[in-house]
């Protein structure tokens, strides 16, 4: 698979562990810093108390690239859906493919058990195009600034 006629990079994903927190809140921060203060919604306390509280080593997983930790991901399983709780890059390896390589196999995985998959995004970040690409529909298209997601495999669309 290619991307931008440009092969992705050949990424690995490790399971993540609870004193990696500080670099998946580092990430965290710096992506969602911009985005929420095009919306002069910023509020850096708050921001880094909701990662405290929803960080989950054992759903995350940190995506590696020839041996250098450049992000993470964390899914958490639900009855019939996989809820993307974050997926995110540094800077310097977004538009390579990676992110949307990893969201497929997700979308493969979930369509494979009849799951749904529902994600959370900020209503400025670029990605809302991948996900509408993918098939994903906003569930209140007026929602801001935090839009709620879902994609719904073949089988289960009405």
């Amino acid at each position: 698979m290619t991307y931008d006629r440009h092969p992705i990079p050949q990424f690995g994903l490790r399971p993540a562990h609870p004193e990696e927190f500080p670099f998946a809140e580092a990430i965290h921060i710096d992506a969602m810093r911009p985005l929420m203060q095009q919306l002069d919604a910023w509020d850096e306390p708050m921001r880094r108390a909701a990662i405290r509280r929803s960080f989950k080593a054992a759903d995350s997983r940190i995506i590696t690239l020839e041996g250098r930790d450049i992000g993470w991901m964390q899914v958490t399983e639900r009855d019939a859906d996989y809820n993307l709780a974050q997926l995110q890059l540094l800077p310097e390896y977004c538009g390579r493919g990676i992110g949307s390589r990893i969201l497929r196999d997700l979308l493969h995985r979930a369509a494979a058990e009849g799951r749904t998959v529902s994600l959370s995004v900020v209503r400025t970040n670029r990605a809302i195009g991948l996900y509408l690409r993918l098939g994903f529909r906003m569930i209140d298209p007026d929602a801001t600034p935090i839009l709620d997601m879902v994609w719904t495999p073949e089988g289960l669309r009405r």
